[in-house]
């Protein structure tokens, strides 16, 4: 290890002492705490916040995969009333996380669906750091019991930072790691202005304020109808960051378009890329599709609409564009703000995915 590397270990003990102190006598003399102005109650001092039990093993909250999608289906084709979601705990099991070779593992067991099993982490070593990470729980929620009853999965701390609004369930592509499963559910469904004015104006009136920001998905939500008109409203009433999760087509097409959605307020796009060169988009079964990404990202960038490239990871597949997606980031940074890399979800699309191709 190199001698700045010990420098800054030091440093970094000495520091975490320093704050252990002094939380350790603010508790004694505390200041009042902050009441900011989406809130009506202060803001937790960081003593004051709880944590739910970390580590492992322990036991946590659970669904069972098999009885999810046999709940929904019954309530779709009218067998059951969406209040069961509600009022019974559909589906819910317990499940143990426990640490097996290193690696740390969910497992659990339905009465109807049996023995189920999901990897959480490679690394337990990794995943204990994460969790230390963890500040604790922010302020109750409260004031919102209208618009959030969930039953047991009811948000009961903090704000958030993101309200995603999916406008539509359409798309022009056909991904086959799709967590919306857009296109090929059988039906359309498409919210209307009025719909899109109302989830917006129910969530930025809520205190404490859930969201800073909103995003605009689907499907691809720049094929609805009414997504400039959409991020329009989202700035005038509040929200100060609005943001498209996009596979980038629509702006690829067209720098007017790229224009007026600028000029209505979208500030960030979060552009679907999965990796460099037309072979690594190949999955997509769109050709050219890298050529399509780079035309978006130009178009976006003369509009002044910043830009993040968001890819989804999946083994076998792509997981070997990370060093690229990353230098081709360094080598544009005018034009790309951020990168997202996150796991394949198994939902939507690839909800009933077999054991094996798992």
């Amino acid at each position: 290890m190199r001698p700045i590397k010990h420098v800054e270990k030091g440093l970094t003990l000495v520091a975490g002492a320093v704050h252990c102190t002094i939380q350790s006598v603010n508790k004694y003399k505390p200041n009042p705490s902050f009441t900011p102005k989406w809130s009506e109650k202060p803001l937790l001092k960081s003593w004051q916040k709880s944590k739910p039990t970390l580590g492992w093993p322990r036991t946590t909250d659970s669904l069972c995969p098999n009885c999810v999608i046999e709940a929904r289906e019954s309530i779709l084709s009218g067998k059951q009333d969406v209040s069961v979601l509600i009022n019974e705990k559909v589906g819910e099991i317990k499940a143990q996380i426990i640490e097996r070779d290193g690696e740390i593992w969910m497992v659990k067991d339905c009465a109807m669906h049996g023995h189920f099993e999901d990897m959480m982490a490679i690394d337990a070593k990794f995943l204990t750091h994460i969790e230390k990470m963890f500040p604790g729980r922010d302020i109750d929620a409260h004031n919102d019991e209208k618009l959030h009853n969930h039953g047991t999965s009811t948000i009961k701390y903090g704000r958030g930072a993101v309200l995603t609004v999916d406008l539509t369930n359409r798309c022009n592509m056909m991904c086959d790691p799709c967590f919306m499963d857009a296109n090929q559910v059988g039906f359309v469904h498409e919210l209307s202005m009025d719909d899109i004015k109302e989830i917006l104006d129910n969530a930025i009136s809520i205190k404490p304020r859930r969201q800073m920001s909103v995003q605009f998905s689907g499907g691809e939500p720049s094929i609805s109808p009414h997504f400039l008109e959409s991020i329009r409203y989202s700035r005038k009433v509040g929200y100060n960051s609005v943001q498209a999760a996009t596979n980038g087509i629509e702006f690829a097409k067209s720098k007017e378009f790229c224009r007026q959605a600028a000029e209505a307020g979208l500030r960030y796009v979060y552009l679907q890329f999965d990796g460099i060169g037309n072979d690594a988009n190949s999955h997509r079964q769109v050709g050219n599709l890298f050529d399509v990404k780079m035309r978006a990202i130009n178009n976006l960038h003369e509009a002044g609409v910043e830009i993040v490239l968001v890819t989804t990871l999946v083994n076998g597949i792509n997981n070997d564009q990370v060093g690229s997606i990353i230098r081709f980031a360094l080598d544009n940074p005018k034009k790309i703000a951020f990168l997202s890399f996150q796991p394949v979800s198994f939902t939507g699309r690839d909800e009933e995915i077999t054991e094996q191709r798992r």
